[in-house]
Formats: C-alpha cells, structure tokens, sequence
C-alpha cells in the first residue's frame, strides 16, 4: 500500500472528469486501478515514449481515459462485459477521445490478436485468473522494445495469505502461479513491484 507521506504529498487527480469516474467506480464497487498505479503507468508510458497500448480489461474506461488525456497515445481496449463496454464508450465519448480510444467489446481470449496490429504496451488489467494466458497470447504482438504491465498481484495483500472460502483461495493460488510464471519469463526481464495492488513490470529482451 502506498506509504500515507507519499500518498498525501503526491500528484492529486484535478481532472473533473477522471474525479467524477473514480468516484462512481468507488460508489459502485467497480475495481480500478489506483492512484499509485495509474502514475506509475504513465510514468513509464512517458519514459518509454510509448505510442500504442492494448488495454485487456476496459471496465468504465477510467485508465484508458488517463493514459489517452495524458500522453501523446492511441488504446485499443477489450471488455468482454456488454454493460461496462456500454459505460466506458458513454465516457470515452464524454471525453471527446474516440479519436484515441477504440473499444472492442469481446472475450480477450477468444479474439484474433493477430488483427490488431502491434502495440509499444500491453497493460492487463482483466480475469486476474486468466493472466497467464493473456500474457501468452497477447505477447506475440508486443513491438520489439515492448513492455507488458499486468495489475492487481497482490490482490489486497491476500497472496501467500491462508483463507478460509475455497474460491477465494484458487483464485489466489492462480494469481501466484503468474506471479511466480512471470518473473522467470526467458523473453522479458520482470520485476515485480509493491505499486497500487501490486504491478509487474516486464521489458521484452532484445
């Protein structure tokens, strides 16, 4: 969790829009991406001079939102939910980014990557049961100097943690199996980082 120090001296969000969004995500138990770790994707968005994102899990649209308001961007974004896709392109549109945002409403696994063209960044922020199979799939169309972020890996610091209810603890279980899959990926370099809920950073090998 971000240190209060930090949390209180940093960046405060001033768009009225991105503050409007986040606010009806937090009345309406809509999982985001927190603060810590949005700043932290368009730090490395920035550094990286990153021109195309694939976005797996749109939910309302707030991160794509972000990283369109904030840098220089096209995103492409997949939501297999018909309601949340409906939500997010009502936001998207609100925001007068449909230039820079395109949304396809599928399941992420079942649709052809290979018509998407390729992406500088792959941010994954869906089923966090699935995440090795969308690193594996979505990773043949990372440009040569890509970079792969995945969200959620800590999941309120439940990892590693004993619980009692039986789809809580597989769905821990999946998540640690990424953890520990991704780090020892042979084509990435990874680190994994206490950011937000837990962020893992991955820089395709040359």
């Amino acid at each position: 969790m971000e240190n209060e120090y930090l949390k209180n001296i940093n960046y405060k969000e001033t768009n009225t829009l991105l503050v409007s969004l986040k606010m009806s995500a937090l009345e309406n138990n809509v999982p985001i991406i927190t603060d810590e770790g949005i700043n932290f994707l368009n730090q490395i968005i920035k550094l990286s001079n990153v021109k195309n994102i694939l976005e797996i899990g749109t939910a309302i649209g707030y991160s794509a939102i972000s990283m369109a308001l904030k840098n220089n961007v096209r995103v492409t974004s997949i939501e297999k939910s018909k309601e949340m896709y409906q939500k997010a392109k009502k936001n998207i549109k609100e925001a007068l980014l449909e230039e820079k945002i395109s949304l396809i409403n599928k399941d992420a696994l079942e649709l052809d990557e290979k018509k998407l063209g390729m992406f500088d960044l792959i941010f994954i922020d869906a089923a966090k049961a699935q995440s090795i199979k969308f690193f594996n799939k979505y990773k043949t169309i990372l440009n040569e100097t890509g970079i792969i972020i995945t969200d959620n890996l800590l999941f309120h610091d439940l990892v590693n943690q004993e619980v009692k209810d039986r789809n809580l603890r597989q769905l821990l279980r999946k998540i640690d199996n990424f953890n520990k899959f991704v780090v020892l990926e042979k084509d990435f370099d990874t680190y994994l980082y206490q950011i937000g809920d837990g962020m893992s950073l991955s820089i395709k090998r040359k």
